[in-house]
């Protein structure tokens, strides 16, 4: 299944280095705008970086974790810009993030106070939604109802649609029924009912994975897959996956794992989406592995790999042990999952481009966006279906444009991805 065999590293095209070069140049490229803040009641600190006001607006996601510092918030940033020159609205990207523990009973506390001083920013200028750690429905849209805004997307409706008074409102609903509305049949969970939110993002990535493997003429029926991360993004995708015939024969959360050689069946990965806890494997299943035990994850052979967890997770000991383990293909539902040095290096990246297929999170991880991009737009319409098939269309297009690109070779797929959504910013 490795498109290559995975040890070996070949020189860049010259076109492929040109492209790291104006990524390089592009991250570091000082944001327009940053904003730091400190939770004197908990120490808490938090940042908010608009890497640019394209379109007049800027949007990104909240993330919450312990050791976030400002270079993760300005990569995630960026990757914002990148993302929406793919999926839309042309807007600029920005994210916030907030360091501090997501499991301390003050979460909702701080995020409050943190939209407290955003607010200016969050009414008239900048978006937001969930992240790593922040739930889209239970905390973000709360939070900004407390601190009296209509909706956590409100600054891009003002910013890039500015819309008349009379039909502002009618996004604001138009947003909120579209990404709460029930997903039912083929994309639903069998007695679970969620809404479009918990799923959207999942499903995004295991559109992507599919339409690269059709790209690519292979099938994947039967393609053994390793699934890092079981929440919002990790479950979904995985299920997706099982269900279009692929083998899920490891999934790993923050604390267990589960290994099957075998592979789990679809309705077996869908009772474990149904059983989670904290979006998490569910901690009674006797399958789970702790420890020690659970480092069975890094060794159990597999031919796809989906980055669904935390960001920089991927360094070059990690990239060694995935392609011993016959890994050919990494798919990116994590922001940013590679471990760079520093602001503007790209050696990490650089070197699983050359060894690995890449599916890229600008383009794997864009289906909250496309869909608050397409409620949006005027008459859309806030059915589930309409939504998934809009992420659908939207992903399989993007992914067929850049292995166009990329010549049919299996890798470069990052460099290629890269250079499309730079050509789309610099195009507008």
């Amino acid at each position: 299944m490795s498109p290559r065999r995975a040890g070996a590293v070949r020189a860049p095209r010259a076109s492929s280095a040109s492209t790291w070069r104006r990524y390089a140049t592009f991250i570091r490229t000082p944001p327009e705008l940053t904003i730091a803040w400190q939770d004197n009641p908990t120490g808490a600190r938090a940042w908010l970086v608009i890497n640019s006001l394209r379109g007049g607006a800027a949007g990104g996601g909240t993330r919450m974790r312990l050791g976030l510092d400002p270079r993760e918030v300005i990569y995630l940033a960026k990757a914002m810009e990148l993302k929406f020159s793919i999926c839309g609205p042309p807007i600029g990207g920005a994210k916030n993030g907030i360091d501090f523990n997501p499991r301390d009973p003050r979460k909702r506390d701080v995020l409050e106070r943190w939209y407290h001083a955003l607010r200016p920013m969050l009414r008239d200028r900048y978006g937001t939604g969930g992240d790593l750690n922040v739930d889209e429905l239970l905390d973000v849209i709360p939070s900004c109802h407390e601190i009296g805004l209509a909706h956590p997307q409100e600054g891009v409706v003002r910013g890039y649609l500015r819309p008349k008074s009379d039909r502002i409102e009618g996004i604001f609903r138009s947003l909120d029924r579209g990404i709460t509305a029930p997903v039912h049949g083929d994309n639903g969970v069998s007695g679970l009912p969620l809404p479009v939110a918990d799923l959207i993002t999942g499903f995004g990535l295991a559109r992507a994975i599919l339409g690269s493997f059709r790209a690519q003429g292979r099938s994947a029926e039967g393609a053994r897959v390793l699934l890092e991360g079981f929440g919002a993004v990790g479950a979904p995708c995985g299920l997706y996956l099982a269900r279009a015939g692929m083998r899920i024969v490891g999934i790993a959360d923050r604390e267990k794992c589960i290994v099957e050689p075998a592979g789990l069946e679809a309705e077996e990965v869908e009772a474990l989406v149904r059983a989670r806890e904290d979006k998490c494997l569910p901690a009674a299943d006797p399958r789970c592995l702790r420890g020690a035990d659970a480092e069975r994850f890094r060794t159990v052979p597999a031919d796809l790999f989906v980055s669904a967890a935390a960001s920089g997770t991927l360094n070059g000991p990690r990239l060694n042990a995935l392609a011993a383990q016959g890994v050919g293909v990494i798919a990116c539902g994590a922001n940013q999952p590679f471990a760079e040095s520093k602001l503007g290096a790209t050696r990490v990246q650089r070197e699983a481009d050359l060894r690995f297929s890449i599916i890229p999170d600008i383009v794997a991880n864009c289906g909250m966006a496309r869909a608050f991009s397409y409620l949006m737009t005027d008459h859309p319409g806030e059915d589930a279906a309409e939504l998934f098939q809009a992420v659908d269309e939207t992903i399989t297009a993007a992914v067929h444009e850049i292995h166009a690109r990329n010549r049919g070779c299996p890798t470069g797929l990052l460099a290629a991805t890269l250079g499309y959504a730079l050509d789309r910013i610099e195009a507008t």
